[in-house]
């Protein structure tokens, strides 16, 4: 039979463990989420260079030729990699997601107090 300071022990262990636990998975949802904002950012700015090289060239009297434009073609595809980039991000937030829930406490962590 467990004493009352056994208990304590025993929960504050678990408190720490949990607590370690729970600290490791948000700094790697962070760091993801990190990479996934700077995959936005760059997105933003291969829309811009679409819409000045587009500006460029219909100024110049090119509109036609903007879907065949070499520095178009590269953003479109530089967009179109950075999108998978962060869906396969957010894929891995729910994977760390979904591994802590299966290691979480049922309960409270002190319930044994």
């Amino acid at each position: 039979m467990d004493t009352m300071w056994e208990k304590l022990k025993k929960g504050l262990k678990d408190g720490a463990v949990y607590s370690m636990e729970k600290i490791e998975e948000y700094s790697k949802i962070g760091k993801l989420t990190v990479e996934e904002i700077a995959a936005r950012r760059k997105i933003t700015r291969n829309f811009n260079d679409i819409g000045e090289r587009a500006f460029d060239l219909i100024e110049a009297e090119k509109a036609g030729q903007v879907e065949n434009d070499l520095a178009v073609k590269t953003s479109v595809e530089n967009i179109k990699a950075l999108r998978k980039e962060i869906v396969d991000i957010q894929e891995k937030i729910k994977e760390i997601q979904a591994a802590s829930k299966k290691h979480s406490p049922e309960g409270d962590v002190a319930e044994g107090i």
